[in-house]
C-alpha cells in the first residue's frame, strides 16, 4: 500500500475558500489527504486513473469530483497521453457551514452533498458542463463578497443537479455526524478542558448516555 501524505493546502484561516488553476503535462502528485473539502475539475485528462478511497476509475475527457476531509485521493497518469492537462482545484473548510446552518430547510441538499463527500462524489458530464461556467465566473470575479456568492451558487448547483454518485465504500468515511460521534466529541471536549482536574467516569458516561 503506497504511503499517503498529509497535504497542507494554501487555504488560510482567514479565507472561506481557495481556488487555483493550472496547466500541466502529467499527473505526478502523490496519494494524499487534507483536512479541507476539495472540488477538483480536470479537462483533457482522458485515460488518467482517479483513486478516491477504495474507488479506482479511469476518467474521460472531463472529470469533476468533490472530496471530503481526510479522504485519500490522487489522479495518476495511467493511460493519459495528453501533455496539456487543465486543472482547477478549490479547497474550502467545513467549518464555514455550522451544524445549525445546515439544519435549515433551504440548505438540506447541501448538507446531503457534504455528507456524501466523505466518500467522494463524482459528477456526470452534463453537471460538469453546467458547473464549469460557474467555476469560470468564480475565477474571474475580483470582489471577495461576490466570489463567495459564486462559490455558494456552485455548491448549490452541485447539490441539486442530481447528476452525481458516491465513489468510495463506507469504510473510508473519516468523519461522522452521528449522535454517537457528537457524544464522543462532547466527552473529548470535557477531557480537554478539565484534564488537570479529577474527572469521574460517571460524569463522562453521563455525557455519552
Amino acid at each position: 500500500m503506497p504511503n499517503v501524505i498529509t497535504e497542507i493546502t494554501p487555504l488560510s484561516d482567514k479565507d472561506c475558500f481557495y481556488i487555483t488553476e493550472r496547466n500541466k503535462q502529467c499527473f505526478d502528485y502523490p496519494l494524499h489527504h487534507h483536512k479541507e473539502y476539495e472540488i477538483n475539475f480536470v479537462s483533457r485528462g482522458r485515460g488518467a486513473r482517479r483513486i478516491v478511497g477504495d474507488s479506482i476509475e479511469e476518467i474521460g475527457e472531463l472529470d469533476l469530483v468533490l472530496v471530503g476531509p481526510d479522504l485519500e485521493h490522487v489522479w495518476e497518469q495511467h493511460e493519459c497521453n495528453s501533455s496539456d492537462i487543465y486543472e482547477i482545484t478549490l479547497h474550502f473548510a467545513g467549518d464555514i457551514f455550522s451544524r445549525q446552518l445546515l439544519s435549515r430547510t433551504q440548505l438540506a441538499p447541501l448538507k446531503t452533498l457534504l455528507e456524501e463527500a466523505r466518500l467522494g462524489v463524482c459528477f456526470d458530464v452534463h453537471t460538469i458542463l453546467t458547473a464549469y461556467s460557474r467555476i469560470e465566473r468564480l475565477l474571474k470575479e475580483e470582489s471577495g463578497f461576490h466570489r463567495f456568492i459564486h462559490f455558494l451558487e456552485l455548491l448549490h448547483h452541485l447539490a441539486t443537479s442530481g447528476g452525481h454518485r458516491v465513489l468510495a465504500s463506507s469504510s473510508f468515511a473519516k468523519l461522522s455526524d452521528s449522535a454517537e460521534s457528537r457524544r464522543g466529541q462532547q466527552v473529548a471536549a470535557v477531557i480537554d478542558a478539565h484534564y488537570a482536574e479529577a474527572i469521574s467516569l460517571a460524569r463522562l458516561a453521563a455525557l455519552a448516555s
